[in-house]
């Protein structure tokens, strides 16, 4: 761990599942890489390494993929923005066939130590990617994403990705933590032919306890 990982204090939590536990290894002091990472780029627009936290938003995304067993067992599955690999592990542990995706190739890093420690690697991959540039030439019958409809400019990139990679009686699966903004996200999926429904599992995370929002999207039918 310290070789593949190294350069990053860690330390490691277990997330609790209905039929199991899945075992994290975490950077121990997010908020200081969130300030040393931070960065402007040309037009001032800021870049804010959000990969090093643990969101509540993929462990309830995780409890959900959970409760859906052996609908995903041998399932090509996608997730978006993994960070720590959480919701893609859980996939695989109930069977799915899951392609990791993040930007940030350290996000990736840690995904994977998290799967092989979690002994699903023989089912995962891993790409760096970034939504605005997909680079598959296959669709997959599941997409996962846990906390990355927070900002508006991501929104048209990810239901493109939707149109052009779920496959026509695919599911999505998007997770946040009940902002304000989310309508707009879920009103242009249903501008572009998608329809979801809401779910909500609570989620305890440092001794608080938030309400998250599980949205499952598909095609609307003609």
């Amino acid at each position: 761990m310290e070789t593949q990982l190294q350069g990053y204090p860690l330390t490691s939590t277990i997330v609790k599942l209905k039929t199991g536990r899945v075992q994290l290894t975490l950077i121990e002091d997010p908020d200081w890489y969130l300030e040393q990472l931070s960065s402007e780029d040309s037009e001032g627009k800021l870049y804010l390494p959000y990969w090093t936290y643990l969101w509540e938003s993929s462990i309830g995304l995780a409890r959900h993929v959970e409760t859906l067993g052996a609908q995903l067992r041998e399932a090509r599955t996608l997730e978006i923005g993994c960070g720590f690999g959480l919701t893609g592990i859980v996939a695989c542990q109930v069977g799915a066939r899951v392609v990791f995706t993040d930007a940030e190739r350290e996000a990736l890093r840690f995904a994977q130590h998290n799967a092989e420690q979690n002994g699903v690697e023989e089912g995962a991959d891993f790409v760096q990617m970034d939504w605005n540039t997909p680079c598959f030439n296959c669709k997959f019958r599941y997409i996962l994403a846990a906390d990355v409809i927070y900002e508006e400019h991501h929104w048209q990139p990810i239901v493109t990705l939707l149109q052009n990679y779920l496959t026509p009686n695919g599911i999505a699966l998007f997770s946040e933590p009940n902002r304000k903004n989310a309508i707009g996200f879920l009103k242009l999926l249903n501008e572009n032919g998608f329809t979801y429904q809401k779910s909500i599992y609570p989620v305890k995370l440092d001794r608080r306890t938030n309400q998250i929002s599980i949205y499952t999207v598909r095609r609307m039918k003609v």
